[in-house]
């Protein structure tokens, strides 16, 4: 009763003053009652399921071919590690650090590699120019394409054309030839991006980004040790 007095004291104050006369309670308690009926459902309901559902556990490796992509290491190392990655996702750059550090590490140097595939989203703009960009700049040897990808990296907020030649005569490229292979080169570039999308959904079940494999296996531990570990458990490389 205090609440259904509480709501007639607020309908009235927001109708102004009206003359006192007799209020009909009835159908508004029934109401009351209604909702408090409802809510108690509601508490009780159980949580919708997520509209994505969980990946099913992996049960044999990935056929994941390097074929034209971007290599960091030794080319023909034993164990390729491959990454489906957006230059505009800021988990793929927190990543990038650790691939460079696995081709570096005394255990793994010349055991592995680390493979470039391009996975940009669609709500993120700014991505598929810049990996056009990565891959004129890879036009002039496989070493501009990794030194465009720290740059594109580090400037996530930036990925902007003048930008992409700015970076470009910063890591010492030709900078007439690689706005010269953006230009021409589009169609291609779409081409392999559209490439290595298909190939991360069809062969790999990637989903988001980053998505690293080893030898064809999901790397979860994303770390050094990660990959030390998950060749060790797959007796990758041996």
């Amino acid at each position: 009763m205090k609440k259904i007095a509480l709501l007639i004291g607020v309908a009235m104050f927001a109708a102004g003053c009206p003359a006192p006369q007799q209020v009909d309670t009835k159908p508004l308690e029934e109401k009351i009652a209604k909702l408090e009926k409802d809510l108690e459902a509601l508490k009780k309901a159980k949580p919708a399921a997520p509209g994505r559902q969980p990946k099913p556990p992996q049960t044999k490796a990935y056929n994941i071919p390097v074929g034209s992509s971007a290599v960091l290491g030794k080319s023909d190392a034993k164990v390729n590690v491959t990454i489906f990655t957006d230059y505009q996702c800021p988990f793929c750059s927190r990543v990038d650090p650790m691939l460079h550090e696995i081709v570096k590490d005394a255990e793994l140097k010349d055991k592995v590699n680390v493979v470039f595939k391009h996975f940009p989203l669609s709500f993120h703009k700014d991505a598929k120019p810049a990996s056009k960009a990565a891959l004129a700049a890879k036009e002039q040897g496989n070493d501009f394409f990794w030194k465009m990808s720290e740059k594109l990296y580090a400037n996530q907020r930036a990925l902007k054309a003048e930008n992409f030649t700015k970076w470009a005569k910063e890591i010492g490229l030709d900078v007439a030839k690689f706005s010269a292979d953006l230009k021409a080169n589009d169609a291609k570039y779409e081409k392999m991006i559209q490439d290595d999308m298909k190939l991360g959904q069809t062969e790999a079940k990637v989903r988001g980004t980053p998505s690293i494999f080893v030898g064809g296996w999901e790397l979860r531990q994303r770390s050094v040790d990660g990959v030390k570990a998950l060749i060790k458990d797959k007796k990758l490389g041996s």
